[in-house]
């Protein structure tokens, strides 16, 4: 099985973005270019990746386990225009036109779905590409798994992350509970920048380690630490990708054939 997991969002939305609106008293309206635009880049994404089986994953509005827990959880995110939402339906049916199907579980965001499917596959001894900007899947990254950047025509690789962050793509749950993430309004410890939390994340294997390390360390680190714990730890619960998520899904309903 080689699988592309689309995060159909990411894809969508950016692409909504970049769209021009049509001159005036054209034939075609804005969301007549962006079907028309997000299906072309569909289609060349199957065409570069060649995958055996293909999902592009959506999500719904319902809250999901993250608002439960941090009721701030994106709360400073733009949100989604209305002509977008009301044309996802459309986008969908035209994702089905060339042979890709669409899911979206309530309650779960797109990145806990794609990293069960994912996780799935790997165990299965499969391998999948998840097509999305988003660094956060990159926790993933393994023989199994690889993250690609659609729009930068690049793979997210060990590499990328060791010279962004400075740490290990394991790590950066643990990475961006210390910074936090104003993409997705969690704060992280106050204090704490990139730089010193990829020192702490080299000298300390795990949060736990670090933030009881902290009562033996001086000076200023100790008193951020100990005082942004729980911050740590709920960003923490924040940026780790579930994997465990029962979607009641056949893998074999998405396999891909071309519908050319």
């Amino acid at each position: 099985m080689k699988a592309l997991l689309v995060d159909g969002l990411n894809l969508v939305r950016r692409i909504h973005a970049a769209v021009p609106a049509p001159d005036p008293g054209a034939d075609e309206t804005l969301m007549d270019r962006v079907i028309d635009s997000c299906t072309k880049s569909l289609e060349r994404a199957l065409r570069f990746h060649q995958p055996s089986h293909v999902v592009v994953v959506f999500e719904s509005d319902a809250p999901t386990w993250r608002h439960r827990l941090y009721s701030g959880y994106k709360q400073n995110r733009p949100p989604m225009p209305e002509d977008l939402r009301d044309g996802l339906p459309a986008i969908q049916r035209a994702f089905l036109g060339v042979g890709v199907r669409s899911y979206e579980r309530p309650g779960y965001e797109a990145d806990d779905i794609i990293a069960t499917i994912a996780s799935k596959i790997a165990r299965a001894g499969g391998k999948s590409t998840i097509l999305s900007t988003d660094r956060h899947y990159c926790q993933l990254l393994g023989d199994a798994v690889a993250v690609y950047d659609h729009f930068g025509q690049r793979y997210l690789d060990h590499e990328m992350i060791r010279q962004r962050f400075d740490v290990e793509p394991g790590m950066l749950a643990y990475f961006f509970a210390l910074t936090g993430d104003p993409g997705k309004s969690v704060p992280g410890i106050r204090g704490v920048g990139p730089h010193t939390a990829a020192r702490l994340v080299k000298e300390y294997p795990d949060l736990d380690s670090l933030l009881e390390g902290a009562r033996d360390m001086t000076g200023k680190i100790s008193t951020k630490l100990i005082s942004g714990a729980e911050e740590a730890r709920l960003g923490f619960s924040l940026f780790q990708l579930r994997t465990d998520i029962e979607l009641g899904i056949n893998l074999n309903q998405f396999r891909y054939q071309s519908a050319a």
